[in-house]
């Protein structure tokens, strides 16, 4: 086993569930953050943690998406850049 695959298997055990959301809601508490992760506009998984590892979280996605974007020279979409421009063009809505 190499290095890097005991990394990934530290990282993502087998015993530790996976979940797809397309969709999230957020609100502050008083002393914590609470993310509500959505498929299809249906909550899945709620979660909390401190604003500290909010933002950590925060500055890291960005980080993840932002070399993304640079590596492949294209500008990720934001849901509501998506559905600005779908609300632009009524007749033209998603089948």
């Amino acid at each position: 086993m190499s290095q890097d695959d005991r990394h990934e298997e530290l990282l993502f055990p087998d015993n530790c569930p996976a979940i797809y959301f397309n969709g999230f809601a957020m609100a502050i508490a008083t002393g914590d953050v609470v993310i509500a992760l959505q498929l299809n506009g249906k909550p899945t998984m709620v979660m909390n943690t401190s604003y500290t590892v909010a933002k950590s979280l925060a500055e890291s996605l960005s980080k993840v998406i932002g070399e993304l974007e640079q590596k492949t020279g294209t500008t990720i979409m934001t849901v509501q850049t998506v559905a600005a421009s779908i609300a632009k063009e009524p007749n033209q809505g998603m089948s």
